[in-house]
């Protein structure tokens, strides 16, 4: 495995549990948005990040194409859960 796979494995991880936890919080007028998932999206992200600069410094500035498609699909999925986390209900 390269050693830049686990933060993937990481952020996907954070991001599929998102599904599962939520904690509403009330920001008025009746609405409220979900915090933890917002919370666990941002470091979903953070580790998104550096498993892709590691993936780029490992490969001289072009990561592998397996991960460039795993990248973008976890990109989307963070994108997707932070606007449904964000979004008053």
């Amino acid at each position: 495995m390269p050693p830049y796979a686990p933060q993937l494995v990481v952020a996907l991880a954070l991001a599929g549990l998102t599904f599962f936890v939520s904690y509403p919080w009330s920001i008025g007028g009746g609405r409220s948005v979900d915090a933890l998932d917002a919370f666990l999206l941002v470091f979903a992200l953070v580790n998104l990040r550096v498993a892709w600069s590691a993936a780029n410094a490992a490969h001289r500035g072009r990561a592998p194409a397996w991960f460039v498609v795993l990248g973008l699909g976890t990109a989307a999925l963070i994108a997707t859960g932070m606007i449904g986390a964000l979004t008053p209900r």
